[in-house]
């Protein structure tokens, strides 16, 4: 059987990392333990301009780590651009011929990162989780039941607007866990400009219009820091960036209606997503 340490990582998982240094020891624990069970797997940190200690205090950490932490590494640079900028840059460096991305803070557990690749192997050329499958488990504060409602409420109608606009058809656009192909990412990568948080939707816009096989499946997934501030001071933005991508795309390819129904991941049968509505 050949040793765990020698076998060619396939998937990265690419972390975008900003001003983490408050968390960044429990993520380097988690991710530790998550490669240890799975040698198909390498993680990528990609430090977005830190203002703070993250990027001394992280490769510390990693010296510590038994055998140099081969299967991890870290991409810094001085500027903060935001989070496109990151995962464009981080998709340029990686060689493995699968790419899943997650945000540092681990809301989303690490080993359904085996469950993404799995559906990319299958055949789709990106895959996201999604956080509405009655499937998805949620760790969530009592206390925090008002805000999440309120951001529950928010999310849908928001993703309920883009798959009107854009094509679209993923019930979940912002949930932080994702994964593509490098062969998709080879034909994306010129069409995407986008620096900040709207990236993700870019992304999915792209690939829909592309004609690219995009699924989804179940998460679980943990509440951190819910509210509502953040949705209601970003969202107008988040409108007129989805009107101006709209108004792009058909200037790209065209008219943009038609069927962008989205397959739902091979799973169990216990784990069956219900058909858009």
């Amino acid at each position: 059987m050949t040793p765990a340490a020698d076998i060619q990582p396939q998937c990265t998982l690419i972390l975008p990392t900003y001003n983490a240094s408050a968390f960044i020891g429990e993520t380097v624990v988690r991710v530790s333990r998550f490669l240890r069970e799975h040698p198909a797997f390498c993680v990528l940190f990609v430090c977005d301009g830190c203002r703070d200690d993250t990027v001394v205090k992280l490769r510390g950490l990693l010296a510590e780590l038994p055998g140099g932490a081969r299967r991890m590494r870290v991409l810094a640079y001085e500027q903060n651009r935001g989070k496109g900028f990151a995962l464009r840059t981080a998709f340029s460096k990686c060689e493995t011929p699968y790419m899943i991305f997650t945000d540092v803070d681990l809301a989303y557990e690490p080993d359904d990162a085996e469950k993404l690749l799995a559906v990319l192997k299958g055949g789709a050329d990106l895959v996201v989780v999604n956080r509405a499958s009655p499937d998805s488990t949620f760790l969530i504060s009592p206390r925090d039941f008002s805000n999440i409602y309120k951001r529950h409420l928010m999310s849908r109608a928001y993703n309920r607007w883009l798959r009107m606009m854009l094509p679209i058809n993923i019930l979940d656009t912002q949930a932080g866990y994702k994964g593509l192909t490098a062969a998709a990412w080879a034909r994306l990568s010129p069409m995407l400009k986008c620096d900040g948080f709207f990236f993700d939707t870019e992304l999915l816009a792209h690939a829909g219009a592309m004609g690219l096989d995009v699924r989804q499946t179940p998460a679980h997934f943990k509440y951190l820091d819910p509210t509502t501030v953040r949705m209601v001071k970003s969202g107008w933005a988040m409108l007129g960036d989805t009107i101006s991508l709209r108004r792009r795309l058909r200037a790209q390819y065209g008219r943009l209606d038609g069927d962008y129904s989205v397959p739902t991941a091979t799973l169990p049968s216990t784990m069956s997503l219900p058909a858009d509505k």
